[in-house]
């Protein structure tokens, strides 16, 4: 499985959608959002700014970087259940092209150097001095958990721990892990006697409805590798609602365009590393080993949980994310 096919998968395995243009509609959430307690806007590199929001008022600082790429922060809202009450204050932020921040100029979308991983980076160094931040942790979700870990390794003095969750850094393990979970979704269709005439015909590559097949399959999957909900909550709703796919499809190309694994043995503060027992992009094997690979690391997988442990298991979650900060604070 190559780089762009990877890309791909990143993209659109995440809540698969139509797809939207750049300057989408807002709706009341953004409203309401734009005058919520805490919202700051930062400025980055005097040509833009992006969507920022304290939660807590706690002494320890978490920085919360979200995925997709051009999802929105909206589904770390179940956050601000678990984490504030434990002394932990909070910072959601939405990165350039996202739903709640600045949308680009016609000139920015063009500019190929502004949707570049590297240029990310440096947009979280310039959201922690706009925060204040001195000391802090990173956490990452899913692409996020790519960008945390290359500010880490980029700015290692300002970070306290870093917490890496549902991605896999290894291109080759990553297509791996979603070969694998491409099977047992076909096996799955294949038990439901309306599906298995077609994943019969697809192994036999005979002709089959390919749109019939493709709904199902990411149904499917999402359901059983994404998100193990029957129920979507409101939250993870207008996430998947906001993502701008044209932003997305722009940052795509650069996801892999650093090497992420050899970073890894110079990322010298505590790790914490998490990942859903059912998540399509890394396995449990893949997390034990990628943790050996950092100078200090721990890891959990979350029972009953997909991409989205924090959604599908709270329960089991939030512990021991809250016990790592907390440890290392």
């Amino acid at each position: 499985m190559n780089a762009r096919t990877l890309v791909y998968i990143l993209l659109f395995s995440l809540f698969s959608m139509p797809l939207t243009g750049t300057c989408q509609q807002k709706d009341s959430t953004y409203y309401k959002k734009e005058n919520a307690p805490d919202v700051k806007k930062i400025l980055i590199d005097g040509k833009f700014w992006v969507w920022t929001q304290k939660i807590g008022d706690g002494k320890i600082n978490v920085l919360l970087l979200h995925g997709g790429p051009a999802i929105t922060h909206e589904y770390f809202e179940i956050f601000a259940k678990y984490l504030p009450k434990h002394g932990i204050t909070i910072y959601y932020y939405d990165q350039f092209g996202s739903y709640f921040s600045q949308d680009p100029t016609k000139e920015q979308l063009n500019d190929t150097s502004i949707w570049k991983v590297s240029r990310y980076v440096d947009e979280i160094e310039q959201v922690r001095k706009g925060l204040g931040l001195d000391k802090f942790f990173i956490y990452g979700h899913s692409y996020g958990a790519l960008l945390a870990l290359a500010y880490t390794y980029k700015y290692p003095d300002n970070v306290k721990g870093m917490i890496f969750s549902d991605m896999n850094p290894s291109q080759r393990d990553f297509g791996e892990r979603y070969t694998l979970a491409s099977k047992q979704t076909d096996s799955l269709l294949n038990a439901l006697k309306q599906y298995h005439a077609i994943i019969q015909n697809k192994t036999k590559r005979i002709t089959y409805n390919t749109n019939l097949y493709q709904k199902a399959f990411d149904s499917t999957f999402e359901r059983n590798f994404v998100v193990r909900l029957n129920t979507l909550p409101d939250y993870l709703m207008r996430t998947k609602a906001h993502k701008n796919y044209e932003i997305a499809r722009k940052i795509g190309p650069s996801t892999f365009s650093l090497n992420y694994m050899t970073m890894i043995s110079e990322i010298k503060v505590p790790v914490l590393l998490i990942a859903g027992q059912y998540d399509f992009i890394i396995s449990r094997e893949q997390v034990k080993n990628l943790s050996t690979r950092f100078p200090n690391a721990q890891w959990y997988m979350v029972p009953d949980a997909a991409h989205m442990g924090f959604a599908d298991n709270p329960a089991e979650y939030f512990p021991g994310l809250i016990k790592f900060i907390r440890r290392n604070k």
